[in-house]
């Protein structure tokens, strides 16, 4: 048959710890067992689904009374011996056997037991003896084990066993681990409790995250349309650009045709100027030839028959003269005609240039002007292209935070879990209902609020003598001061501190041999001012110094960080000292004027 495993089966497994533990249901049967349980009870190869109560050395549901207790099984061993308690959570039983070394304990207690005498004898006066003394540390031991045993740290102590010297070490030792496994249930129910939220706000960037991708790809495609239309319209600009030199060619040509045409026409108006003059000419000799007629005809006239056939050819000659100056006048119309118009062509082809010119000015800015358009829609293809690039850059981040983002979610399952499952094993340990039960931590409680309030009145009559403005009592600024290590730092307010803390603080210090320290600090973990004995002159030795002389420092630590940030009414907490020393430390706020100025912490020991 194969050996049992709880991890192989359907019944959870508890820690695997040297003491034996067992988990039961309101019916008796086994819900839960480790290995230890397993090997003590010799159950390896048992069918886990008949395992119930009475596997236990004979235990019955019925031997199980109250919330807890201790059920010792028929028989000579000692050692056989159950610590139960109930689990108000599961409705079931949470059981532990006694480990080896307990049990031996147990054994050898009972063998070393008096026989008691069959007759009676006089009593005597019990007398203190090392026997009795070693009994007494033995059933002190059996009693502690059986508390460890079942997870039980509250160490109620009978008044007989604080005579013992290791008494009150066990009661710091119980005291220490309790306070520390508050603080790990306390800390498991915070992270059980916000994982939920980050789970939901890890879920909510996820969508968010997805939303973004798909805007950064629409951005992309957007982004890689415009190019494309830009790249477009550059290249119609570029052939507006050439169509526009084009036509400034063309009007530059047409220009230089409508400056020849004016000089042509005016080099025709020249021409028919001078026309003018050879007409003017023709019309003069037409004249002088109408009056040698005119003479020639009075010439025959006066010869009689003689000159008839001069006067005939008189007559002819004033006739082709009048023929001739009417022509020269009829010329000289058409001459002039032509002139004026050809002075109008010039003028309109001066006109024409002037237009050409103009329009060829204009093409030449305008052909300017789409070129400097062409270049900034150039610039901006460019820039949009790096924009393209950059929006796919980030699209790509957005993807890759997508997948972050799931990995966390994933996580923070896990962390969910892991949480749960501290709980768990934490709630193992059944804790002191009240830490202020330790008379320490109630001491401790009220020389805290005490100095607290006393602490909170200096400060507000310092405020109303003048000595320093709230400002300064509230900054938050430190000046680090060179040359020391760890470093120190000075403050607007650490003067007034060295002067009025020392005597409150001191006095806390001396009320009891066991307190270590009683400081202030601000809600940056900044002591102004610390205890004499931690005020000694620097050596230059960081060992010795980092003991001798702690004031003015910031304690940035887990407890030295809360200390004077929180607003509790109180703060209870154990912790290792950077000088190696557990101790404890209960902080109290500092109000002044009803503002949270920081808090006053004490450290002491149990032990």
């Amino acid at each position: 048959m194969p050996a049992f495993d709880p991890a192989a089966t359907c019944l959870p497994a508890l820690p695997d710890a040297p003491v034996a533990l067992i988990r039961l249901d309101g019916d008796g049967c086994v819900q839960a067992l480790n290995r230890a349980a397993i090997d003590l009870l010799d159950l390896a190869g048992a069918d886990p689904a008949s395992l119930r109560c009475d596997c236990v050395w004979g235990l019955s549901p019925d031997d199980l009374g109250g919330e807890e207790g201790v059920w010792v099984a028929p028989g000579p061993d000692p050692a056989r011996r159950v610590c139960y308690q109930y689990d108000r959570d599961g409705g079931g039983w949470l059981l532990s056997l006694p480990d080896p070394h307990s049990a031996a304990l147990w054994r050898e207690r009972a063998a070393a037991a008096p026989v008691v005498p069959a007759v009676p004898v006089a009593p005597v006066a019990p007398v203190a003896t090392p026997v009795a003394d070693e009994d007494a540390a033995v059933q002190l031991l059996a009693r502690v084990g059986d508390r460890l045993a079942a997870c039980e740290l509250d160490l109620a102590l009978d008044p007989a066993d604080a005579a013992l010297p290791e008494t009150r070490r066990l009661a710091a030792g119980f005291g220490n681990l309790a306070e520390a496994i508050r603080q790990a249930v306390a800390l498991s129910l915070q992270v059980a409790a916000e994982v939920p939220q980050v789970v939901a706000e890890n879920d909510e960037l996820v969508r968010q995250s997805q939303a973004q991708v798909d805007a950064l790809d629409t951005v992309v495609g957007s982004t890689r349309g415009l190019l494309e239309g830009l790249e477009g319209i550059g290249g119609d600009l570029r052939a507006v650009t050439a169509v526009a030199a084009s036509a400034d060619d063309s009007a530059r040509e047409g220009a230089a045709a409508a400056r020849a045409l004016a000089e042509a026409m005016a080099a025709v108006q020249a021409s028919s100027a001078r026309a003018n003059e050879v007409i003017e000419v023709i019309d003069q000799v037409a004249f002088q030839t109408n009056i040698l007629s005119i003479n020639a005809s009075i010439e025959a006239a006066h010869a009689g028959p003689a000159g008839r056939g001069f006067a005939v050819v008189a007559t002819e000659i004033r006739r082709l003269a009048e023929r001739a100056a009417e022509a020269a006048r009829h010329v000289r119309r058409i001459i002039g005609e032509n002139g004026d118009a050809l002075g109008e062509g010039a003028a309109t082809a001066r006109r024409t240039e002037d237009v050409l010119g103009g329009i060829g000015a204009l093409l030449g800015r305008a052909s300017a002007a789409i070129d400097t358009v062409a270049t900034g829609i150039a610039q901006q293809g460019d820039a949009i292209a790096d924009i393209d690039r950059a929006v796919g850059r980030v699209a790509e981040l957005g993807r890759s935070n997508l997948q972050h983002a799931a990995k966390v979610a994933e996580r923070s399952e896990a962390l969910g879990s892991g949480a749960g499952a501290l709980h768990d094993c934490v709630g193992l340990f059944r804790l002191p209902p009240d830490p202020l039960r330790e008379p320490r931590h109630a001491r401790v409680l009220e020389l805290g609020r005490e100095a607290a309030t006393a602490i909170g009145a200096t400060f507000e009559d310092a405020l109303r003598q003048g000595w320093i403005a709230a400002d300064a009592l509230f900054s938050r600024e430190y000046i680090p001061i060179e040359g020391i290590e760890p470093t120190k730092y000075e403050t607007t307010f650490d003067a007034l501190c060295d002067e009025l803390l020392p005597p409150l603080q001191e006095a806390v210090t001396r009320a009891h041999p066991w307190i270590v320290f009683a400081i202030s600090a601000n809600p940056d973990g900044y002591v102004p001012t610390h205890n004499d004995r931690f005020c000694q002159p620097l050596t230059g030795d960081p060992a010795r110094d980092l003991v001798g002389n702690r004031t003015k420092r910031i304690f940035s630590d887990r407890v030295g960080r809360s200390v004077g940030a929180h607003t509790d009414p109180y703060k209870l907490q154990v912790y290792r000292r950077d000088t190696g020393q557990i101790m404890f430390d209960l902080s109290v706020p500092v109000f002044v004027d009803g503002r949270h100025w920081g808090g006053f912490r004490i450290g002491y020991t149990l032990d």
